[in-house]
């Protein structure tokens, strides 16, 4: 049995828009980086965090997806929890457009100097991706998960693909999306099947 810590990005400004109703505006932002407001977001969360992760949650593992909102989110966050990291296209944000296209491996080994970006692509994203792929990394990453060593995991991700994972088990089929910097936690057994703790 897993432990999983599910954590969505801080704010960014395709977020401000798309609230807006600026869609078309929201969309041609590409992989953009944590605004203002997400950057308190992700401070305020690592607040609420620290006691847990101190005295209740033994952390082993954190996967990241390879965008900026959350490579900087996870650097607010989780970075002085000082356990190993793996950067996992498998938890990029659904792939339909430019807002959630990534940035290639190069430029995020210059302007993230201090994560190690060598087990992905220069090109690692899905341009295009329809809803169904989406499940089906879903599948792949729940398997990845119980393939791991580590039990206690914190997984930093996006509203799409966060809400695929928890509605991707029959209990959670009208779940609700995740905010920005919402962090829930859940348990995820050998059958793939995921049990949020409340």
């Amino acid at each position: 049995m897993k432990e999983l810590l599910l954590i969505r990005h801080g704010e960014a400004d395709h977020n401000v828009l798309f609230a807006q109703n600026r869609s078309q505006e929201a969309q041609e932002l590409r992989d953009p980086n944590l605004n203002r407001k997400g950057i308190q977001q992700a401070k305020d969360l690592k607040h609420r965090l620290s006691n847990f992760l101190r005295r209740s949650f033994d952390l082993e593992l954190v996967i990241i997806s390879p965008m900026r909102r959350t490579l900087e989110t996870y650097d607010l966050v989780l970075s002085t929890t000082r356990c190993p990291v793996i950067i996992s296209p498998l938890l990029r944000e659904q792939g339909d457009f430019p807002c959630d296209y990534g940035s290639n491996r190069s430029d995020l080994e210059t302007e993230f100097p201090h994560h190690n970006f060598s087990d992905i692509e220069d090109v690692w994203w899905t341009e295009d991706e329809t809803y169904p792929q989406v499940q089906e990394r879903v599948e792949e990453f729940k398997r990845f998960l119980n393939e791991r060593p580590e039990k206690n995991i914190a997984v930093v991700s996006h509203g799409v693909f966060l809400k695929a994972l928890v509605r991707s088990t029959e209990q959670f089929r009208t779940f609700r999306s995740f905010k920005n910097c919402e962090c829930l936690r859940a348990t995820l057994d050998q059958e793939g099947r995921l049990n949020m703790i409340i």
